[in-house]
């Protein structure tokens, strides 16, 4: 008779895997602990975002913007358009702190990303004092394989949607077409197959369903 694993310990060999692989990791119930836990943890800092659906459903910038200065391009867009987000996405690779979510996680301690402008993934690579990741388990994949099958599949085109981008994939958000639009997303792949040497980064890992 087989044994349906319980979804606790996907959760606790991913923190393990992570762990593995030089990750500080850090486990939440639900995102009002985990807004607090990062409100509390960074005070007096310079921090920027990377574009995300998940920092939007913490209302994290609201909570950091009470001690920190904040920087997230797609607000700065919102407000001044593309030469504003341009600008925003080049002086948030300029801050103390850096955070964004991931389109996939792996239980085997990876951390998968797809990126339009590149300012995101940009950000995550280096040059801040630490970066964190804040996922939600709906991110949870066994592996790269399944992470960039769940972009194609799941996170790109639903990011098209909602951004109203002109590609073949936005109209229903369904699945990728590796499209030649010049509004396409889909431009640069990072896989993080260990934590980057000599700077701190964290998982930030919640127990709902957050951001595509």
């Amino acid at each position: 008779m087989e044994v349906r694993e319980t979804a606790q310990a996907r959760i606790n060999r991913t923190i393990e895997a992570f762990r593995r692989n030089r990750y500080d990791v850090s486990f939440f119930r639900e995102r009002t602990a985990a807004a607090d836990y990062l409100a509390a943890e960074i005070e007096g800092k310079r921090v920027g975002f990377g574009d995300s659906e998940t920092l939007r459903a913490l209302s994290l910038y609201e909570k950091l913007s009470e001690k920190n200065e904040v920087i997230d391009p797609p607000r700065r867009a919102h407000e001044g358009g593309l030469e504003a987000f341009l600008q925003a996405g080049r002086e948030a690779l300029l801050t103390d702190i850096f955070i964004l979510s991931a389109n996939a996680i792996t239980e085997e301690g990876q951390i998968v990303n797809m990126d339009g402008a590149g300012n995101r993934i940009a950000g995550s690579l280096f040059g801040h004092e630490k970066t964190y990741f804040v996922c939600g388990v709906n991110k949870l994949v066994p592996n790269v394989e399944a992470a960039i099958e769940r972009i194609h599949k799941i996170a790109a085109p639903l990011n098209a949607k909602r951004k109203k981008k002109r590609t073949p994939c936005a109209p229903k958000g369904d699945t990728c077409y590796d499209c030649q639009s010049p509004e396409r997303i889909c431009n640069a792949l990072t896989i993080h197959y260990k934590k980057m040497s000599y700077r701190p980064m964290e998982l930030v890992l919640i127990e709902e369903c957050l951001g595509l």
